[in-house]
């Protein structure tokens, strides 16, 4: 193996709902057995029986597929957390022998434990933060088999939010050679010395996990973001000491490099190779973004030298349908719509995103706040900090560091010296970004987390936006968080007994302010950096202002699905540069006809006309905060309105009342999409009438299928409905409803269907293509039998094969391994005629594949005779190894212990390879 190798381990999980009962036996061969290492009992070990288990594949939240409860917590949404296990046996080629193994989980919601080969390697603590464990030493090579096992708890929280459960991001064995880069072991930092002239410093870590002190020679390569070299730098070799970490600095400069900027994000590849005499040993890569940034207290944030203000929005990591185990693709998706409202700004509520939406927002121009969940200064709130930091210091979207949300201890001098701390980590390891916290009180103490941070955060508190700045003139500020205010897509009336709000940007919780408002007051200020509103997209779980039957929130500028409410536009309106123009609400108001409609602009044209039915209402000027309103008597038709520019027509919207629902069309996100079996997308499925348009006050259930391909989850953005997330049973809500699908792997193609009755069925057929995909582990789904003792001694006569074993005897009995690496036990080594004993207590499954399970041995060598419970059940007699099957019988089944008497025939015997249950 020259270089690294990153193998999926996301595919063929056991996955089993709620926790696993394991009798404890309170004798002393138990208790002292399952102290060992390896030997934690039950789903860790290599015998237990998961095979009725279900198989799913990771990314998954299995709380999303949960029905809703009434009894459950408004925050979560109404869905059940709970426990669960996960299980994945597998095998290591020998190959991979005396290199670093090590298994990366990118996310667990929420607590876990991790099991390998029976014994506890790690513990996580936080569903926002990845881990890496080390397997080297632990693991198994050949044929033996691998147990994974994770314990997950999600009735533990971390926020009040919807937050998941399960293993909801991918997992990787990776293996390296022992001289290789670490995780997060390249960092890159880029200043501009001089106009168009940057210098460019990479940090190299070197792992040299050998005996020996080594030289090494690292080259680097840049490849700009048409794919050509741009600069190929070779390093004069370093020493790299026996069993530590080295850092190698490689320094250059570039000239006129294509700038990272939100409207053209140029990404740079930076390629790092590690030689040992002139032989590949590592390679590695990551990105890194040419740009300045900087917080100016009277500018605000300034991008490559220019004023640019924060048209942000916060955002919670579910998406409609499938919770929090968000398909890669979805996360372009996401960002893509904000981009399409006009937002440059994304801030990660309230932990560490997902680092595909990283990658997303890099590619396409969205600046991020990267936030840490947990405003702690223990080792492990520390440790989570630093994760953040190291792995996500090269992004180029990234320009803060928000260390806390809404803290009890933000206004206090405690919090000021655990903040301090924590910028100093931050600092520690980058000090190219700025370390920002979210404050929702404390901003007048005199002693508070604003003293010890670089930007202050303030969450609402309008009225503190002057006297802060008036009390801290040298210190930049932003609204972190703003707005929180509620709408219902498509929806123009409120009705609280059905928990409806109208998109008349009129409602707000108490503590936030109207999309309006909230800009109004930001752009007055042009010490205000910019602005973070309460949300983006709606989430599940807290229904604000509402509770049950309500499940997911209000706030969004979108639905759950990404579907654009009102609020959409006036947001637009006032980020664009470009003409927009948008009228509310729909015009279908079917036997409502003379009465007065409450009609209304979102432009930032000068002035706006609105027509009715050919007849003018008359042009107004236009207040980007006010916009303008017009009360018109209701009459089928259309309405129409238009913006001018300097007087000339700008930009126009057009709402048309529309016939009946005839037919149901489908709309995907791309004309085609990957067979991998890991890419995904949403469909939007709308009811249009004859003409072809949608009818935006349509609602009825329809059902959904996919053939070459699996729906995995469904949603309305409707936050009262009810229906299970993981059925192609969906109700549309005001005209439209959405399906995330994802083809089958090697599937040529993919036909999405939705039928209802009275109406016509829609039917699309996608396109899918090939493309490289990631090896995988293969899972293995036999049960080994392991833990087997052996008599510690030969006998020379035939011993009692059910001879008394003393519960205390700890010393006349070994521990032997059985697989083929191991194969026959040295103690029988030119030892012809003379007897062993091997024994082990287990569970025998009730049924395989629906039949009685066979006890087979793989390999077996002399004279063998098993017994189970005491009874004969099977013999033979191999001069050579070869296998041995015993058939077993139902009175078998459940805790048993299995004997095998063995006698040498020639130069060796014994249990030669692997045992399993089949």
């Amino acid at each position: 193996m020259s270089t690294r190798v990153a193998l999926s381990m996301d595919k063929d999980w056991s996955f089993h709902l709620g926790e696993v009962d394991e009798p404890v036996e309170k004798t002393h061969s138990y208790i002292y057995n399952t102290s060992k290492a390896g030997a934690c009992p039950g789903v860790p070990q290599e015998d237990f029986d998961a095979r009725d288990w279900e198989t799913v594949n990771v990314p998954h939240d299995w709380a999303i597929r949960q029905p809703f409860s009434e009894d459950g917590a408004a925050n979560w949404g109404y869905k059940p957390g709970g426990k669960a296990w996960y299980r994945k046996v597998f095998a290591i080629p020998e190959k991979y022998r005396d290199k670093e193994l090590t298994i990366e989980f990118e996310g667990i919601a929420s607590h876990a434990v991790v099991f390998f080969n029976g014994s506890v390697i790690h513990r996580s603590f936080s569903a926002y933060t990845p881990f890496q464990i080390d397997i080297s030493d632990r693991a198994h090579f050949g044929t033996r088999p691998n147990v994974l096992a994770v314990f997950v708890d999600a009735d533990v929280w971390e926020g009040w939010w919807y937050e998941g459960a399960g293993i909801y991001r991918h997992v990787w064995l990776n293996i390296k050679n022992p001289i290789h880069i670490p995780q997060y072991g390249l960092s890159i930092r880029m200043e501009e010395i001089e106009e168009n002239t940057w210098k460019v410093n990479l940090f190299t870590n070197i792992c040299n996990q050998t005996e020996k002190d080594t030289e090494v020679r690292i080259s680097t390569t840049l490849v700009d973001p048409d794919q050509e070299l741009e600069v190929n730098i070779n390093n004069e070799g370093v020493v790299c000491e026996a069993g530590e970490e080295s850092q190698v600095e490689t320094e250059f400069t570039i000239e006129d490099p294509k700038v990272w900027d939100i409207e053209e994000p140029n990404i740079y590849e930076v390629i790092t190779k590690v030689f040992v005499e002139d032989e590949l040993v590592d390679s590695d890569k990551t990105i890194c973004g040419f740009r300045t940034i900087a917080m100016d207290p009277k500018k605000g944030f300034l991008l490559n030298g220019r004023p640019v203000k924060l048209f942000g929005t916060c955002n919670h990591q579910d998406f409609g349908g499938i919770g929090v185990a968000v398909p890669d693709a979805l996360h372009e998706y996401r960002i893509e719509r904000l981009k399409a409202m006009g937002s440059n700004a994304y801030r990660c509520a309230h932990g560490m995103p997902h680092k595909e939406l990283l990658d997303a927002c890099d590619r396409m121009g969205m600046l991020v706040i990267d936030e840490n969940r947990n405003f702690e200064t223990s080792e492990e709130g520390l440790t989570q900090l630093r994760t953040m930091v190291l792995r996500d210091r090269n992004h180029p979207s990234v320009i803060m560091y928000s260390i806390f949300n809404e803290e009890p201890l933000q206004g206090t001098e405690e919090g000021k010296r655990m903040a301090q701390t924590m910028r100093d980590e931050i600092r520690a390891l980058d000090d190219t970004r700025f370390v920002t916290g979210a404050m929702h009180g404390g901003l007048d103490a005199e002693e508070s987390a604003v003293d010890s941070l670089d930007v202050c955060g303030i969450n609402y508190q309008t009225d503190q936006y002057d006297s802060f700045h008036e009390k801290h003139p040298d210190m930049p500020v932003f609204a972190s968080e703003s707005t929180s205010a509620f709408s219902v897509r498509s929806c123009y009336e409120d009705d609280d007994e059905r928990h409806l709000i109208s998109c008349y940007d009129e409602r707000c919780a108490d503590w936030g302010s109207t999309v309006r408002q909230t800009w109004k007051d930001i752009m007055a200020r042009d010490f205000m950096a910019g602005a973070f509103m309460w949300t983006g997209f709606d989430y599940l779980g807290e229904p604000t202002p509402y509770t049950w039957p309500s499940v997911s929130s209000y706030f969004g500028m979108m639905d759950t699905c990404g579907y654009a409410k009102d609020a959409f536009y006036m947001a637009k309106a006032i980020f664009s540069r470009k003409p927009v123009c948008h009228v509310l609400p729909h015009w279908n108001h079917r036997g409502r006809e003379g009465e007065m409609i409450r009609v209304m602009s979102h432009t930032n044209c000068d002035e706006a006309e609105l027509i009715v039915n050919r007849k003018s209402y008359g042009r107004k000027k236009i207040d980007l905060y006010e916009q303008a309103k017009w009360e018109v008597p209701y009459q089928p038709g259309y309405i129409e309105l238009i913006g001018y520019k300097d007087g000339v027509k700008a930009a126009h919207d057009v709402k048309i009342t529309t016939g009946e629902p005839v037919r149901l069309k489908i709309v995907p996100w791309h004309r085609g999409m990957y067979n991998d079996g890991r890419d995904a997308m949403p469909v939007n499925i709308y009811a249009v009438d004859e003409k072809g348009r949608g009818v935006p006050d349509a609602s009825f259930e329809i059902d959904i299928s996919v053939e070459g391909g699996v729906i995995l989850g469904t949603c309305n953005g409707d936050p009262t409905c009810h229906e299970d997330f993981g059925s192609g049973h969906r109700s549309l809500f005001n005209g439209r409803c959405q399906a995330i699908v994802q083809a089958e792997e090697g599937a040529s193609q993919m036909v999405i269907s939705a039928v209802a009755p009275e109406v016509e069925f829609g039917s699309l057929m996608i396109p899918l293509s090939t493309r490289k995909t990631e090896p995988f582990v293969e899972s293995i789904r036999q049960q080994y039998l392991t833990g087997w003792k052996m008599t510690l001694e030969l006998f020379t006569e035939k011993p009692d094969v059910n001879m008394h074993v003393d519960e205390f005897d700890m010393n006349t009995w070994m521990d032997v391994q059985v697989d083929e690496k191991a194969g026959t036990p040295a103690i029988f080594e030119d030892q012809e005629g003379k007897y062993g004993i091997y024994r082990i207590r287990t569970k025998i499954p009730e049924s395989i594949n629906g039949r009685l399970p066979v006890l087979h041995f793989e390999s077996v060598w002399g004279e063998c005779s098993v017994y189970i419970n005491g009874e004969l059940r099977g013999e033979t007699a191999r001069e050579w190894p070869g296998p041995m099957d015993v058939e077993l019988r139902e009175k078998d089944t459940g805790t048993a212990e299995i004997r095998v008497l063995v006698k040498s025939l020639n130069f060796n015997a014994g249990l030669h390879s692997m045992v399993v249950f089949r």
